[in-house]
């Protein structure tokens, strides 16, 4: 059995978003399986070589800029960015996924 490498524990989600790249000119589905503060999983709809690094978008919400960390199949491991670098950044608060899913 692999040790578990996570610092942060996962909220399961089930809800639909977008990976854009390109100045939004290439835009994917997909939908959000679990989300941590510094990370996120997500499932993509359809097979598509993705970059390094791009925005993840919820409906409502702004986009986010992450970067691809791993992948197996259509799921796709992703580290939240800071914004000011492109490095990973700070942890992000759950409650704004939480108050999100609410409305």
């Amino acid at each position: 059995m692999t040790a578990n490498r996570r610092q942060h524990r996962r909220e399961r989600v089930y809800e639909a978003a977008r990976l854009t790249f390109n100045g939004e000119q290439s835009v994917f589905a997909c939908t959000i399986r679990n989300v941590s503060e510094t990370g996120a999983l997500v499932r993509l709809a359809d097979w598509t070589e993705l970059p390094q690094h791009f925005a993840l978008a919820r409906a409502g919400a702004a986009p986010v800029r992450v970067k691809q960390c791993w992948r197996r199949g259509d799921d796709v491991g992703l580290a939240y960015l800071d914004p000011a670098d492109d490095q990973v950044g700070a942890p992000v608060d759950l409650s704004s996924w939480r108050a999100a899913r609410q409305r």
